[in-house]
């Protein structure tokens, strides 16, 4: 009886993706630069809250440990999960630097559908259940299906990835290492290196 309940569900948040316009970038979201943010606002089951509390605990935990390399490909930059409302509505928001499709996908992939339905069977808004827990495609139907557009967005490294960024700490970390070598002196003196020395007295 709750699979077929299930599966009635499921097969009605087909018929209204079909209906949900998306962007190649950013879902229903918008975009900042490279970044693209996404919002979801979620009805929180009654008598849940504490259950979805640990939940979002557990999720941004798995998060944290997850492949540093996975979550670089995958384009995350962070999630942020809020019990609002006096408990009564979740949101779950993102940025993210790919496109709307590979970017849900390796997220599911990335953090485990288990662990998106260790979250979700305590909202309205998923069927949850056998069904979505052996489902790997249900959590992004959900997450299609009532992400909300943010009205304003602004990220203040929008122009630069995350391997930018991190390349670009790599680079000071080791011209920092050549100015504290004695031996680098005599070259640091070249003409040609004057911009880099204006930039590391800053």
């Amino acid at each position: 009886m709750l699979l077929a309940s299930c599966k009635a569900i499921f097969e009605e948040e087909q018929i209204m993706q079909n209906n949900i316009t998306l962007n190649k970038k950013s879902g229903k979201g918008i975009s900042d630069g490279v970044i693209s943010e996404l919002t979801t606002i979620f009805t929180v089951k009654p008598g849940h809250a504490e259950e979805l509390r640990g939940a979002c605990q557990r999720f941004a935990e798995r998060v944290r440990q997850s492949d540093p390399q996975a979550r670089q490909k995958s384009g995350l930059r962070d999630v942020r999960l809020v019990l609002t409302d006096d408990d009564r509505r979740l949101l779950l928001m993102t940025t993210f630097e790919t496109d709307w499709d590979p970017y849900i996908d390796d997220a599911i992939y990335i953090i485990g559908v288990e662990n998106w339905m260790d979250l979700l069977q305590h909202v309205s808004e998923s069927p949850g259940g056998v069904l979505g827990l052996k489902n790997t495609t249900l959590p992004k139907q959900v997450l299609q299906t009532h992400q909300s557009p943010a009205t304003a967005y602004w990220n203040a490294l929008a122009d630069w990835t995350i391997p930018e960024i991190e390349k670009a700490l790599r680079l000071r970390q080791a011209f920092e290492q050549v100015l504290d070598d004695p031996a680098a002196a005599p070259v640091l003196q070249h003409p040609a290196l004057k911009p880099l020395l204006e930039q590391a007295a800053d």
